[in-house]
């Protein structure tokens, strides 16, 4: 589980990212999971961090994290961070919270690996049985 300080920009709402225009820097934002606007602060100019600052954005130290598959803010129990899985990171305003968030994505992403390996155990299980009977083979 990778943890990082970092200098990170938190926009207050969805609508203070129009502050950036048409620039591709509004999918910076696009974030799928989590409660806070939180992104790395190093691919904006000085004129764009003035612009976020001037409409209630400010740079914060934070922490970025491994997010391997999506959690809901209920499933976690903490605020404080966005994520994509897509992505395959996230931002948080605690250490703490990363971890949290980081474990428990990485644990969803366990589980579903394990459901898989499952249904597939099942349909190797119900293929061999209908080839069983196609031979006229029972095997008890």
């Amino acid at each position: 589980m990778s943890i990082t300080e970092r200098e990170l920009l938190l926009m207050p709402n969805r609508e203070s990212i129009g502050v950036f225009g048409d620039s591709y820097k509004v999918q910076y934002f696009d974030w799928r999971d989590g409660d806070v606007l939180l992104m790395l602060s190093y691919p904006f100019t000085d004129s764009e961090i003035s612009a976020a600052i001037a409409v209630g954005g400010k740079i914060v130290t934070g922490y970025s994290f491994d997010y391997h598959y999506p959690v809901t803010l209920k499933r976690v129990g903490v605020c404080g961070w966005c994520a994509s899985a897509a992505h395959g990171h996230g931002f948080a305003l605690s250490r703490e919270t990363a971890e949290v968030v980081s474990a428990a994505s990485y644990a969803e992403f366990k589980r579903d690996i394990e459901r898989c390996y499952e249904e597939q155990e099942r349909k190797r299980a119900i293929y061999e049985e209908r080839e069983r009977i196609r031979r006229g083979r029972w095997v008890y």
